[in-house]
């Protein structure tokens, strides 16, 4: 049952991945603003290129495998473009005239570069699939920390953000589905902290990320954030009208 629910959850994530991230790049294009094309590049480093070819690179039909290692160092690519394109969506929306922001989203771009860098020399250069494993690992949980860092960046300023909105909603200067949308932004980006977290504890458990367990879990952590993000950016008005006691005019009216 649980390798059945990892399964569906795992399929379910991906499909949601793929299609969140289209639409984050068709809002870009309609747009043009820098945010959406940020978290659109993120969520397709991360989502769409990275954790899919880094984990097709790990079955057993590509490991030991000029193919796999190919596909290991893509997805690590993937991976460093969506953590420097999440880095950013911060600086830009919340601190962008703040000079430690430059910083930070500076050296986590760094750390997850070299990070990534040293898993796939070791992924080339490893003999066997298992030695490859044990020499990445110091690696591989910086690349994943260096991951941690943007989506806690976002958790804690959305969530100020999201209050400092209520007060402007009490004073009629904002509207629920705008108020709401940090809440679920905050939430999403927290419980991307909480899968950043999971895969750390697994790996220094020196446990497979692909068994049944560690999988089920990162498969929910998944579903529940693409199910914030995707109510924070196309948030229906059956929502707004039933769960936030809003009229859908109501949003256009107050921006």
């Amino acid at each position: 049952m649980l390798l059945l629910y990892t399964v569906v959850a795992g399929a379910l994530s991906i499909v949601f991945a793929w299609l969140m991230t289209v639409r984050l790049f068709a809002l870009a294009r309609r747009t043009g603003q820098t945010p959406e094309w940020l978290l659109a590049t993120a969520f397709g480093g991360f989502f769409c290129v990275g954790y899919p070819l880094m984990g097709m690179s790990r079955l057993p039909a590509m490991a030991e495998t000029s193919e796999g290692s190919l596909l290991y160092a893509l997805g690590a690519t993937g991976m460093v473009v969506g953590i420097a394109a999440l880095s950013r969506f911060p600086k830009v929306v919340f601190r962008p005239k703040a000079r430690w922001a430059t910083a930070l989203c500076a050296a986590t771009t760094i750390a997850g570069a070299v990070s990534a860098l040293g898993l796939t020399i070791q992924a080339i250069s490893a003999p066997t699939f298992e030695e490859m494993i044990a020499r990445g690992l110091p690696w591989a949980i910086a690349l994943v920390l260096s991951l941690g860092v943007p989506f806690l960046w976002n958790a804690i300023e959305s969530l100020v953000y999201y209050r400092r909105m209520r007060r402007r909603r009490v004073l009629g200067l904002a509207s629920p589905s705008a108020t709401h949308a940090f809440l679920l932004w905050s939430i999403a980006s927290w419980v991307s902290v909480l899968q950043v977290v999971l895969l750390v504890a697994v790996r220094l458990a020196g446990q497979p990320i692909l068994s049944p367990g560690p999988m089920a879990l990162i498969a929910t952590c998944a579903l529940v954030t693409w199910a914030c993000w995707s109510l924070a950016f196309f948030m229906p008005d059956v929502y707004r009208r039933h769960v936030l006691g809003e009229h859908p005019t109501d949003a256009t009216e107050q921006g």
